[in-house]
Formats: structure tokens, sequence, C-alpha cells
């Protein structure tokens, strides 16, 4: 069967409009171009799609399946086909990345905003998934690269550093620890200790803490966004334990972030498949991000 996708769209353009004079005006053809792109399609596949009168154009019963079942696809066709248009251009073409919502929550505005300023012309997908579905997300191809906190090192994923965020201890305003400019790992010791969940990233790294620090908390609650420690917190019940970037998306007036010494970093890179180099625009969006972490740190040194 040899069916182009032209005739397809003919036949489409055909359907929606119930005219093939309409038809032809918004695909920018003749109408007879319309009408022998339809008949062709209906020749090749040997079924009349279109009960045609002076007055109007009725879908016939195959034609009425074949609307169902073809046309969400032709427009799918075509916008991977715009956007494949413009990955050769790192100007042009859509960007998909996965990160995780804490993150999204956090940095990844201020990166997608400075991205559209440099790159007004390349859209950005993002796709929140825990922090193992990140991971599985690049390596299906499902998305150009993701942003993760503390990927572990495996052979297939390709992942490069894009800043480190030391963890912060969250009490509450009237703790008595709260005076303090900062807490050792060890005052957190018979605490009620709240930390994200594995679906962030950053729980291994608290835990790898306080296993080198030797602290056994009281209790270790796991919860999934930094928002519901803070509440937790703020309500006296219990130590949090955050990147210290949680800060600037909103703290609960009644509690306070202080640095936790010795400092433990949440490590947060950019990861991409080894095996596939990213697409033009996609490596444009991935510098841009490292762009902007760099000029944040040169900025922090120099204040």
């Amino acid at each position: 069967m040899n069916v182009s996708l032209p005739q397809l769209k003919a036949f489409a353009a055909v359907a929606r409009q119930k005219s093939f004079t309409r038809a032809a005006a918004e695909l920018g053809l003749t109408q007879s171009a319309i009408s022998r792109s339809v008949r062709e399609l209906e020749e090749e596949i040997d079924q009349r799609l279109f009960d045609r009168t002076t007055r109007q154009v009725e879908l016939t019963d195959a034609g009425e399946h074949l609307s169902q079942r073809i046309c969400h696809l032709i427009e799918e066709v075509e916008q991977t086909l715009r956007e494949s248009h413009g990955t050769g251009k790192p100007s042009q073409g859509t960007v998909h990345i996965a990160t995780d919502p804490v993150l999204s929550s956090m940095s990844v505005p201020m990166w997608v905003a400075g991205c559209r300023t440099a790159w007004p012309g390349i859209g950005i997908t993002l796709r929140d998934r825990s922090h193992e579905c990140v991971l599985q997300s690049v390596r299906s191809g499902e998305v150009d690269f993701g942003i993760a906190s503390n990927p572990v090192a495996c052979d297939d994923l390709y992942c490069e550093p894009l800043y480190m965020d030391p963890l912060h201890a969250v009490l509450p305003a009237g703790h008595p620890l709260a005076a303090r400019e900062s807490l050792g790992w060890g005052e957190l010791a018979d605490a009620s200790v709240l930390v994200l969940d594995h679906n962030s990233g950053v729980q291994p790294a608290v835990e790898r803490a306080l296993a080198t620090y030797h602290v056994r908390p009281g209790a270790l609650q796991l919860l999934g966004h930094f928002s519901a420690i803070f509440g937790m917190v703020a309500m006296g019940l219990g130590i949090g334990v955050v990147p210290s970037r949680t800060q600037a998306a909103g703290l609960a007036p009644a509690a306070v972030l202080r640095p936790l010494r010795p400092q433990v970093n949440n490590n947060v890179m950019l990861v991409r498949r080894k095996a596939r180099s990213l697409k033009p625009n996609a490596a444009a969006v991935w510098d841009n991000l490292r762009g902007q972490e760099y000029e944040q740190g040169q900025m922090k040194k120099a204040g």
C-alpha cells in the first residue's frame, strides 16, 4: 500500500471542513489538487471516503472510521516533524527535561526564565518525575536530559555537576538551638528528624551524613516535599534537614534555617545518555543552565 502524507492531509482537511473548496483554502492548494489526492487515496485503499453532492460533502462509514483513527495522528506527525526540523538549529524546536518536584519548586523556574531570555525560539517542556523516573526517562529517550540530585554513577548515563547545595537544619524559631549560627550533626541525636523521601534524591545524602557522624535520631520521618517539612517544623513536630535553596521557595515564619557542620552537600547534576549526543537545541539549554549557575556562583563570591 502506497499512501502519502499529502493524501492523508487532504482527506483530513476535507473531513474537517466538509468541503473541498474550504479544504483547499486551508491547505493553500487548488481544489483540483485536493480532489486528486482524495481520489488517489480512495483508489489506494479501495474505499469510497466521501459522499459528494452539489451541496455538501459527507463522510461514508469508511471515511468516518478513517477520520477517527487518522486525523489526530496527522497532527502529531506534523508536530513531530516541526520539532525535528528545529532540532538541527540551536535556536529552534522543543527541549524536554525531566526533574523532580522538589527541584521544580526551587531553581527550575529561574533556569527556564533564563533560557527563554537567551533562546526565545526554544520551547522547554518539563516533566515532573520521581528521582528514579527522572533517570528512567533519560534512559528511554523520553526526554533530552534530566536534572537530578545525587544520581548514582552508572555505565549508561553521563552526569555533570550543576551546583552543590549545602544541607541545612530547619528548626522552630523558639527552639533552644535556633539561636546558634550553625548546628553540628550530632545535635540531631534523639530528635525527630524530618527528611525528604527517595522521590527527590536527597534522602541518601542525609542518611549517609547521619551514618558518617554516628547520629541516631529519635525518629526519622520521610516526607515528599519540603513545604511539608516546613509546616511540621513550624508546629514544633521535629527538626528538618533540607537543601539550603529550599529557603528561596518560602520558609514558614515560625521556622529558621541553620547550616549543618561539617558541611554536607546535595549534589544537583545534569544527566544525559552516554551513547547519544544532545540535539543542538538541547545542548544550548544544557550549556545555558551551566552558565546561569556559574554566574550565580561568581556573584556569591563577589558578594
